[in-house]
Parts: C-alpha cells; structure tokens; sequence
C-alpha cells in the first residue's frame, strides 16, 4: 500500500511539474533519494516513466493513451464536446469540463481558447471547492450542506483575492445558488478571471459537475453579460444531454 501510495505521489508530481531529477523529487515528496532511485526504476520498467537527458524523469507517452481510454469510458459525457467546442467558439475563452470529486472539482475535459498559456486549471488537474468557478460551483450546488467542508476553513490562499474563510465563502455559495453561476476574478491566479455553472444529470436531476470559462479578466468582466448568457444556455444544452 505504502509503494502504491508513493508512485501515485510520484505520478502526480511529474503531472504537475514535469520532468524533474531524482534529488528534486526527492524533496517534494519528503521521501529519500535511494528510494526514489526505486521507485523510478520500477515505473520505468512498467513504462510509466522514462528518462531524458540530464537524467530527468517524466512521464511516458502511455499517459496519453490511457487518458484517452479513461475520457472515452466517461460515456455519460459523450455529449460534451460539441458544446465545450462550440462554446469556446463563441467567447473564445477557454471552456472547462470538471466533475466533483472527494473535496475538489477535477477537469475531464477543456476546448482550448486565448490566454491558454496562464490558465492553471487543464485536464487531469483540480481545483478546491473553496477557489475559482469550478471549485465553487460544486461547493454551492454540489453540497446539500457546506457546513462540514467549511469547518475547515480558513484555507490556503492562492492570490489576495482567494475567499478563504467560512463567512465568505457562505456568502458566497448564497449568492452563488440565487444568480445560478458563478463569477471568479484572479481567486486563483491574478489577472485571471473565470464564469461557472452548475450541471445536473435528466434523471433525478442531482449536480453533476461544472461548465466554466475562464480567460484575462478584464475582458471577462467587460463581456460579462454576454458571456454568462453564452455559459447558462451551454450548461442548460449539456445537461439536457446526460442521462
């Protein structure tokens, strides 16, 4: 259990940081650098990592295979990309696809827009429930009683901006549940703003993940009208797609 738990730590932070040698992993996962010499090897062997010159290690192109079976047997989704694509079409913002899970909101799914190059949230990567339009939208509508996760606020700020305490963050899923989405400007990185909606499955009708845009925002505020407009009628044609 022990080694599971450590190449999934191994996995993510190559994820997250790209390729890197063994010494700074080392340090990142508070684990000994014997034992990441190890770990390494192991994941080599089962093709999940390689080496490149300068003796970093990153992630092998298996990755993407299975990134492509994973997305492919989210067959509930299977409606999404027409909507993300034609969405981004339409703000040229990028558009995001995040589903709840645990204590954040995990991106399944994005249609590429401008200012790709600043965005933090992508494909694989989460997002609290406490912070940007992904997170918070699930924290609003995705709990029937925030009180359990806010009881452990005061969380870690990503900028100046990021609501971090129970008070704000009860406002702000108030405020959240009575205008139906969610305006997140540079909570998560500065001069980054981002528009959420809620998505619920046809049957039952219980929430089902986030549709978000995100992009500069000055420019999301600028068009806010018009984008939220975009976002609600994409999130409501989604939805109407699940099962």
């Amino acid at each position: 259990m022990v080694i599971l738990q450590r190449s999934a730590d191994l996995v993510s932070l190559l994820a997250e940081r790209g390729a890197l040698v063994p010494a700074q992993i080392a340090e990142y996962v508070d684990t000994p650098r014997s034992s990441v010499y190890r770990l390494g090897d192991a994941l080599r062997d089962a093709e999940m990592i390689e080496q490149v010159p300068d003796a970093h290690l990153r992630l092998s192109l298996r990755w993407l295979r299975l990134a492509d079976a994973a997305r492919a047997a989210m067959s509930e989704w299977e409606g999404a990309r027409q909507v993300l694509d034609e969405l981004a079409g339409a703000t040229r913002q990028t558009v995001f696809l995040s589903v709840p899970r645990a204590n954040e909101s995990v991106c399944v799914d994005w249609a590429r827009g401008e200012a790709i190059n600043v965005l933090l949230l992508k494909p694989g990567r989460s997002l609290p429930l406490y912070a940007g339009a992904a997170g918070r939208v699930t924290l609003a509508f995705g709990l029937e009683d925030p009180a359990g996760y806010l009881a452990n606020a005061p969380f870690k700020a990503f900028t100046n901006q990021t609501l971090i305490t129970a008070a704000r963050l009860r406002k702000d899923t108030v405020r959240t549940r009575n205008q139906g989405y969610v305006v997140s400007d540079g909570d998560v990185t500065d001069g980054i703003g981002a528009l959420g909606a809620p998505l619920y499955w046809t049957t039952g009708g219980e929430f089902a993940g986030a549709l978000s845009i995100a992009g500069l925002a000055d420019d999301l505020n600028e068009r806010r009208e018009d984008l939220v407009e975009k976002l609600l009628s994409a999130a409501s044609t989604l939805s109407a797609s699940l099962p």
